[in-house]
Formats: C-alpha cells, structure tokens, sequence
C-alpha cells in the first residue's frame, strides 16, 4: 500500500519520542520541572493535529506504547461521533494491527484491542 513506508516512518518517530521520554524519565528527579516542561512538549509534539478539538467531549482512538508502560503514544482520531469512532476504531486496527489501541470517552474504555 503507498501508505505504509509514510506510517513506518511515523511508528519510527514514535519510538525514538518514547525513548527520548524514558530517557528523560531518569533526569526528571533531578529537576521536575524541566521534566514537566519537556514531557509537555513531547506530548505536543505526539498530538500535532489535535489542537483545536475539544477532547474533553470527544470520542478518542488511542494507541499506545508496545513497552507494557501505560504511554499514551499517539491519539489517532478525536471525534464526537460514536458512528465515525466505531468505524475509525474498526480501520485503525487493521492498519496498527498487533498495536495497544483503546476507544473511549473520557476515562470510559468502550473498546479495546492488542495485549
């Protein structure tokens, strides 16, 4: 498909962004609100298309770290519609098949897949 070297490269950039957190995991006793300031960053940097979707409110298709960590790595669809999310959920499944990915609203998970 054309869009699998484009999505290797994202799950690429996504593993080196959890290394460069867990790196800086082990600095953060040091000085938390460095740690505070980057994580924050990192976490920006993770969601670039999400600024100005209400999340509090949205249906949201979550992937997440392949370490066992509960890293959230990734928000792959933000949408008030439960019709569209069920639908997004059922895609992004096959396309991170083997990947952690959760939907919900708010902290309720409605479903999820991957170990």
């Amino acid at each position: 498909m054309p869009d699998e070297p484009e999505q290797d490269g994202q799950i690429h950039t996504l593993g080196l962004l959890e290394k460069l957190r867990g790196d800086l995991r082990s600095l953060g006793s040091a000085n938390s609100e460095l740690y505070r300031r980057v994580d924050n960053a990192l976490r920006e940097l993770a969601n670039p298309n999400l600024h100005d979707v209400n999340l509090a409110t949205a249906f949201k298709i979550e992937l997440w770290d392949r370490y066992g960590r509960d890293d959230l790595r990734m928000c792959i669809v933000a949408t008030s519609s439960i019709v569209v999310a069920e639908a997004a959920f059922d895609a992004a499944v096959k396309q991170f098949a083997g990947e952690r990915l959760t939907l919900r609203k708010g902290t309720m998970v409605i479903r999820k897949s991957g170990s």
